[in-house]
């Protein structure tokens, strides 16, 4: 069998680019989520959290500064890793029994304000560009983490076409319908897969004839020309289904030293009859057809049903004759190389942090850091082989690992901010590996005042009925305490030098 792509292919294998390194799981995710998403994000999130407050009396909005905006998305993706997707927020932040890392990082409050004013672009200048994209809301941002996914790996000899539906039922312009698929409702997104590992290298989403636009015409042509536009002339070869193949492209991709292997429908017009379903034909017989470069060939699966295949990649009649099937080496390649959009799928949906929302941009935000954090533990992997080795759930803990960094700066800020804060948060981030530093003192337990608690407190033994105000505070909990309550400490000289 000869493989063309095997004597024009450059060599390299799936891994990322020469001098990108990850020390730890947030380098690898920063690579992808990089800065000038987050700043993007943040500026727009800020401006429609000050329309908000505007607009609602009593009420002023606190900006978002990175490192909460930081710990809001680390939290996400822990609710994801902990597959929490349909647990209400409430529960997550007050139930005992959950992870205490989300009320020791922030009120679940805050989490539901960010959530609901969260932005990915300009809203005062979206309708001019609404008049030419019907993705203008979430355009820019999208186009951002795309360039990231190119830059950041090198793809190995073969990629993947395929679709994806991402579940959606609220309005949107070019939400699709899919009987076939499980969700059936959603947003359709064409992505560009490497076929030996789990990693999206390219994709566009599809929102049907942009305004002033044709009608268009060979749609999975036009996509696979766009999505395979960074790897011509590298003589890698696509695996597609049948949606995609036809003899134009095939004609038209190696003409840019491109080969694929693909499914045929059985409509198409460059199918010879010979090739076609035919209840004449023995089972698990094979027919071949040689046009140049390319090889077409109809394997009989089941009685009166036949599979037809494209292939610019084989050029003879290779069967695999010690099987019992004697399934055709065309066949068997695309078998083991059409499933990279569907691993990443899987993979991506095992651990999704989509919530339920009525907005379809955070329906595209909430895939794309699941895509991100995919991305980021392959890349990861790729340069530390050995981590988590042996370890059956070595994705979950990634993303639990990840989680934790992006979370813990302002949880210490938090700490560290505020010296009055309640038992249970105190007791969270103690869970979480944090501890309230004390410093040592020779007055009584009732600490000296410090600033920001000037102010007068009742006890908080005291019943309150009894409303007894106290300016003393504990040392250890910070709580206000009387003169009933409150004990002294006894220290020795040889102790106080």
């Amino acid at each position: 069998m000869a493989e063309h792509a095997a004597t024009t292919f450059s060599g390299a294998v799936q891994a990322p680019p020469p001098g990108s390194t990850a020390v730890s799981p947030k380098d690898a995710w920063d690579m992808f989520m990089s800065n000038n998403i987050i700043e993007e994000v943040l500026k727009c999130t800020n401006l429609e959290g000050r329309r908000a407050a505007a607009t609602s009396k009593g009420k002023e909005w606190r900006s978002i500064d990175k490192a909460e905006f930081m710990a809001f998305i680390g939290l996400t993706l822990i609710a994801g890793g902990e597959k929490s997707w349909d647990v209400a927020l409430r529960e997550l932040f007050v139930d005992q029994l959950q992870n205490p890392i989300y009320k020791a990082t922030m009120g679940v409050k805050r989490y539901e304000d960010i959530r609901r004013v969260i932005r990915f672009d300009d809203k005062r200048t979206r309708a001019l560009r609404l008049e030419t994209d019907h993705m203008a809301a979430f355009r820019y941002v999208w186009d951002c983490f795309l360039a990231n996914c190119r830059r950041q790996f090198i793809p190995s000899d073969c990629v993947t076409i395929d679709e994806q539906l991402v579940p959606f039922r609220g309005r949107c312009k070019f939400r699709q319908y899919m009987p076939s698929k499980p969700a059936k409702y959603g947003i359709k997104t064409f992505w560009m897969c490497d076929a030996r590992v789990p990693y999206a290298i390219d994709g566009t989403v599809y929102t049907g004839r942009q305004p002033g636009e044709e009608v268009q015409r060979n749609l999975g042509e036009n996509v696979v020309q766009q999505l395979c536009s960074g790897i011509r002339q590298t003589g890698r070869n696509i695996t597609m289904d049948n949606f995609f193949t036809s003899v134009p492209l095939a004609e038209k991709l190696l003409e840019k030293n491109l080969t694929i292997v693909g499914t045929l429908r059985q409509n198409k017009p460059d199918i010879p009859p010979i090739m076609k379903p035919s209840k004449s034909r023995e089972i698990h017989s094979s027919e071949f057809g040689f046009n140049g470069n390319m090889t077409m060939v109809s394997y009989v699966q089941k009685k009166g049903k036949a599979v037809v295949l494209l292939s610019t990649m084989h050029d003879d009649r290779a069967v695999d004759e010690s099987s019992q099937k004697k399934k055709p080496e065309v066949i068997q390649y695309y078998n083991k190389t059409k499933g990279g959009v569907d691993t990443m799928d899987q993979m991506v949906s095992n651990y999704s942090c989509q919530r339920r929302t009525r907005r379809w941009p955070m329906v595209l935000w909430y895939n794309m850091l699941d895509v991100a954090t995919l991305n980021a533990y392959t890349s990861f992997t790729a340069q530390h082989p050995g981590y988590m080795g042996g370890v059956s759930n070595a994705r979950r803990l990634f993303i639990k690992e990840l989680g934790k960094e992006l979370v813990m700066p302002h949880m210490k800020r938090r700490m560290e901010g505020t010296p009055k804060r309640q038992k249970h948060i105190i007791e969270a981030m103690g869970r979480c590996g944090l501890k309230k530093q004390n410093p040592a003192t020779t007055q009584p337990q009732e600490s000296t005042r410090q600033e920001g608690q000037r102010k007068r407190k009742r006890c908080a033994i005291c019943p309150v009925s009894r409303d007894r105000k106290v300016s003393s505070w504990c040392s250890q909990c910070t709580r206000p305490v009387c003169k009933e309550h409150k004990h002294q400490i006894i220290m020795c000289e040889a102790c106080k030098n």
